[in-house]
């Protein structure tokens, strides 16, 4: 059974004391909504008479990447909470689990779908700096990160999919994509999930990067674009082509990587049996089908 510490108030304060070094009270303990995965608890605690408020991670299937990963990028510029407590045992609660400071702010997203000009400027610098951070600055950590994921890996793992299940729509967008694939991007680091609920933001100001658990290296404009996958009303603003002009990249691979999106996309919903938020088998195939239609579909750049 999952720990949970309304019912074991003793035992969380006892864990919480044995690394922050005062005395605790547990004076409250919630679920927090979870951003995009496992949900985590909130604590709130006085720490020798101070409130203080903190995030209590237990058994996600990457809590020792996520913890390893937070430790190795709190000396970096990067707001991002601090971490501690790592028990890898389970021997405090029962489940491997640690503590990570609790950030104040609120998520940027809707701010984003508002169209608010120092939101999107936030997003394009938070993404910029994210993508910047280089594989020494990791220290040990980095040994975490062999494996990359590529667009021509994405591509290929899609096309072994769609071997097993035909479909016309999609033999023709993978001959399509192999045939303009633009030059691709080196890999690039990130916390793994570049999601605007993942950018908390204080008085117009990024307060913290939360969520480290899929942090990676990989292809930096595919994870970019996810956003504008799945709201797609923020396309249009030429957020994209600021993206790739910032980074030195070609805006002309944009409409590749949009046919990528929409081949994997498929081949996921399809092999799931379930939407993927508000893309459904029927319109992935039929979006797939107009994108071969577009003048500009599979651009190479230059």
């Amino acid at each position: 059974m999952t720990f949970d510490p309304n019912f074991d108030q003793e035992r969380c304060e006892h864990y919480l004391a044995s690394f922050l070094g005062g005395r605790v009270r547990l004076v409250r303990a919630s679920l927090l909504p979870r951003s995009s995965r496992e949900d985590p608890w909130r604590l709130d605690v006085e720490l020798d008479g101070e409130p203080r408020a903190y995030v209590l991670r237990m058994e996600s299937r990457r809590i020792e990447h996520e913890y390893e990963m937070l430790r190795a990028v709190e000396s970096l510029p990067i707001p991002t909470p601090r971490a501690y407590g790592w028990d890898p045992e389970g021997r405090a609660l029962g489940v491997p689990c640690f503590v990570a400071d609790l950030v104040d702010g609120e998520s940027l997203l809707p701010h984003l779908l508002a169209g608010e000009p120092w939101a999107e400027d936030l997003y394009l610098d938070t993404v910029y700096a994210l993508q910047s951070i280089r594989r020494e600055e990791l220290g040990a950590a980095a040994a975490r990160l062999e494996r990359e994921e590529s667009a021509a890996a994405v591509l290929e793992e899609a096309r072994a999919y769609f071997a097993t299940d035909p479909q016309p729509v999609a033999e023709a967008a993978y001959v399509r994509l192999c045939g303009t694939m633009p030059p691709l991007p080196e890999s690039c680091f990130s916390n793994g999930d570049l999601w605007p609920d993942n950018l908390l933001v204080r008085d117009g100001r990024l307060a913290g990067v939360i969520d480290w658990a899929n942090a990676a290296f990989g292809d930096p404009i595919y994870e970019f674009l996810l956003l504008f996958f799945l709201r797609p009303e923020i396309r249009g603003r030429g957020l994209e082509e600021r993206y790739c002009r910032r980074m030195g990249f070609d805006p002309g691979v944009l409409p590749w990587y949009r046919g990528l999106e929409l081949f994997d996309s498929w081949h996921w919903v399809r092999l799931l049996g379930e939407p993927y938020e508000q893309h459904t088998d029927e319109s992935l195939a039929a979006d797939l089908a107009r994108w071969l239609e577009e003048p500009g579909a599979g651009a190479q750049g230059s």
